[in-house]
């Protein structure tokens, strides 16, 4: 095969790729190559073993195909000889490998399989690694979380809906409304990883082949857990890849909603937290700002993960046995899970090096007319008066306490009284003490009795369960790692000694 031609020109077709085609189509096909060396390398490399193996390659060509083979596993992807005039990745790892060991023991990489398939295992190869990746960074941001949330459990602090200052609450508290989600897109990523792991090698063309392949042992070899069972679903799914980009979506969306309240709550209106200079960028104009770079970033990727999901739903609207959406995924996969575990190795810094002002969390709960619904819990629970009514006293109260700009904590029995009178015709009694105590934004957040409130007892909780659950991912992830790193190292192992 010459080398300014793709394979199989001195075959069924003559001559050379147009030069659009070349441009259009190989040479985004062949940009894939560096993402997707590694796996691609491991596919030929599990394929010529089970060759071997199975009795159908011996002799010199065997072991001359094999050397080959390990020899190219050597070079990293990005010093890889990439020629796109060669039509794809696949082509220019078997023109390199027919310029070192020759046509006869090169051409045998074909056997039982299209270059497909070799691409569909490299695919999943890079995406499990790159999700496995993923994970790790999930669970640092909730580590990061749950470190800041056990300083701050009993620290006074405001909700906030809509922006507005809503109940109070805690610190600690606030922060583990972004520790939940980030464990949920880490076991997303586990049920990623887990049906990645499931082996589409040896399928051949997607109706298996009269090759002694043994799938099983492929999967073995590929640091795999069963096989996809039916061929031409092997050969051709790809709908585990929208889950996939899906979840990466979700998690990006997570982080852009963490980002978003983070740069509010950074700004000197607010004034709660404050990035570290690490994570920040100076104004080229302006020198007195210290802008919250790292969350614009983070917020940006969302979109673009976003679009991922739409790109690669659009191109399956096509029949069955199609390269259409290969011809996308093989590229974006790998993207977007590169920028996925960057953006959320990011996140996870961010949160490592966040200052928190508790002082200035609890100033705002206590100048904030947070107590309100305590307030009217109180009312109704003496049984003076029904709940709605109670809430339409407290309401009328505060927006005279508003009107005539004063505190929430110049609510008074008989402030409350006059709103009753004002609004349900008749007045109301509430004990002095029982309201001071329904005014205390902190004795508020501590009264909490349900389960994931604010309260000690409940933060203690949810803290323990946390770190339980972090526990279990950090080890399940140590174990899936060196699980696929020993099943390449016996690889490798293997594929020496046969060659």
């Amino acid at each position: 095969m010459a080398e300014s031609e793709e394979l199989g020109r001195d075959g069924r077709l003559q001559g050379s790729a147009a030069s659009e085609l070349v441009a259009a189509a190989y040479a985004a096909e062949s940009a894939h190559g560096p993402r997707l060396a590694r796996g691609l390398s491991l596919a030929d490399l599990a394929h010529a073993v089970a060759l071997v193996e199975g009795g159908d390659l011996a002799g010199e060509d065997g072991k001359s195909l094999l050397r080959g083979l390990l020899e190219l596993h050597a070079i990293p992807g990005n010093e890889f000889p990439w020629d796109s005039s060669l039509g794809d990745a696949f082509n220019a790892r078997e023109a390199e490998l027919e310029r070192r060991v020759g046509r006869a023991a090169a051409g045998w990489l074909s056997a039982g399989r299209p270059r497909r398939e070799a691409f569909r295992v490299a695919l999943r190869l890079t995406a499990r690694a790159g999700v496995l990746e993923l994970h790790d960074a999930l669970v640092e941001q909730a580590s990061a979380l749950v470190r800041h949330a056990t300083a701050t459990r009993a620290a006074l602090a405001t909700d906030y809906t809509y922006l507005q200052p809503a109940q109070p609450t805690t610190v600690g508290h606030l922060l583990l409304a972004y520790a939940y989600p980030a464990l949920r897109d880490a076991e997303r990523a586990r049920a990623s990883h887990a049906a990645l792991s499931t082996s589409v090698a040896g399928a051949g063309g997607s109706a298996g082949s009269r090759w002694s392949i043994d799938r099983t042992r492929l999967a073995e070899l590929l640091g795999g857990d069963g096989i996809v069972e039916h061929t031409k679903d092997a050969a051709w799914q790809a709908d585990l890849y929208v889950e996939l980009l899906a979840s990466l979506a979700i998690a990006a969306t997570h982080q852009a909603q963490l980002g978003q309240d983070f740069e509010i709550y950074a700004s000197q209106e607010f004034g709660l937290i404050e990035l570290s200079d690490a994570h920040s960028r100076a104004s080229a104009l302006m020198p007195q700002k210290k802008n919250p770079y790292a969350l614009s970033a983070i917020r940006t990727q969302a979109g673009q993960a976003s679009g991922d999901v739409a790109s690669a739903l659009a191109t399956l609207h096509t029949g069955s046995a199609r390269t259409d959406h290969f011809h996308l995924l093989n590229g974006l996969v790998p993207r977007a899970l590169d920028e996925a575990v960057a953006i959320a190795r990011l996140t996870a810094s961010v949160l490592d090096g966040l200052e928190l002002d508790t002082e200035r969390f609890a100033q705002i709960a206590r100048e904030s007319f947070v107590t309100a619904a305590d307030v009217a819990d109180v009312l109704a629970l003496t049984g003076d008066v029904d709940y709605r009514s109670a809430h339409t006293i407290v309401g009328r109260a505060i927006r005279e306490l508003v009107d005539a700009g004063e505190p929430s904590t110049r609510l008074t029995a008989a402030g409350l009284a006059a709103a009753a009178a004002a609004t349900i015709g008749r007045p109301v009694e509430v004990d002095e003490a029982v309201l001071r105590d329904a005014l205390d934004p902190a004795a508020c957040a501590a009264a909490r009795r349900q389960t994931g409130s604010s309260s000690e007892a409940a933060m203690e909780e949810m803290l323990l369960g946390i770190r339980a659950t972090l526990t279990d991912h950090e080890s399940w992830s140590e174990a899936a790692g060196e699980r696929e790193a020993a099943a390449e190292r016996a690889l490798l192992a293997r594929a020496r000694d046969l060659s």
